[in-house]
């Protein structure tokens, strides 16, 4: 199978898969079975992940997949994920051994997709699961190419490695030298002269335009949004949500069209409080 094949049906599982995640949110809260089965599942990976133990990781990470389908409980979409597993099998195992030496990384992106699941919210559940299948054709370009190679000059690459691995502490340095292949000074001008702000500037730019995304379409926690956008000061991320967005993300949420759970907007609806309609929004 060729690359574009590949790609293809790539995007495919990414589809099967958010679609999967929305409908297990939905249902998470009337079958506390499979959702249990899900956690333990996320355990097993989450130890062979710390032991390095590859084989028991692949194993758990299908069996979690598999889990979040059966989740799901939508008919005929187990059979349609399964064919599009098997037609990436090799795919799936030849990226895994080549890209990711440290299993650690895809642990924290399943306990997301776990987290986002258990929340009941389909909306950052779809988001959690098409966002780590995608991200793999980034890193497989970040493993294998160079800036000449690929064709994607520093800035681009660049700019991808940050909205793939903005929730990772990220340095100009490395960045330049591990990803864009060039040097700090150089990236560093490439990113004032195209987006008129530091790297630092773009970063965090990025990081706070994500969680404004969040925060509209989700009933994430902010804290819990605050980390995933790569903020481990919660305080810290509050205020430069508000030096970017003059509100706090809370009065941010409150004042954005309320959305169903399929994340759809409701117009002519009153903000819900943070007494209202889900608690847990306040962070």
């Amino acid at each position: 199978m060729n690359q574009t094949d590949l790609r293809r049906l790539s995007e495919l599982r990414a589809l099967l898969e958010g679609f999967a995640a929305r409908h297990a949110a939905a249902r998470a809260g009337s079958a506390p079975e499979t959702l249990g089965r899900l956690r333990l599942v996320l355990r097993r990976l989450s130890q062979a992940a710390r032991a390095r133990d590859y084989p028991a990781f692949r194993q758990a990470d299908f069996e979690l997949h598999e889990t979040m389908i059966d989740l799901a409980a939508v008919p005929l979409l187990h059979e349609a994920w399964i064919t599009v597993w098997n037609g990436l099998l090799e795919f799936h195992e030849k990226g895994f051994e080549d890209c990711f030496p440290d299993a650690r990384v895809l642990g924290e992106e399943h306990e997301y997709l776990v987290e986002t699941i258990a929340l009941g919210d389909p909306v950052a559940a779809e988001d959690a699961a098409r966002s780590h299948i995608e991200a793999v054709w980034y890193r497989r370009a970040e493993q294998y190419g160079t800036a000449a190679a690929s064709g994607v000059d520093a800035l681009q690459r660049a700019t991808a490695h940050v909205a793939f691995r903005m929730h990772c502490p990220l340095r100009l340095t490395e960045v330049a030298q591990q990803v864009a292949f060039t040097s700090p000074g150089n990236l560093s001008r490439l990113f004032r002269q195209h987006h008129g702000v530091s790297f630092q500037g773009y970063l965090q730019k990025v990081r706070l335009e994500k969680a404004a995304e969040l925060l509209r379409s989700t009933r994430l926690p902010v804290a819990r949004i605050a980390r995933r956008i790569g903020y481990c000061d919660v305080s810290r991320f509050g205020q430069h949500f508000k030096r970017r967005f003059q509100v706090s993300p809370t009065a941010y949420r409150q004042n954005s069209p309320v959305r169903d759970d399929d994340g759809l907007r409701i117009e002519g609806h009153v903000p819900f409080s943070i007494q209202g309609r889900d608690s847990r929004t306040s962070g």
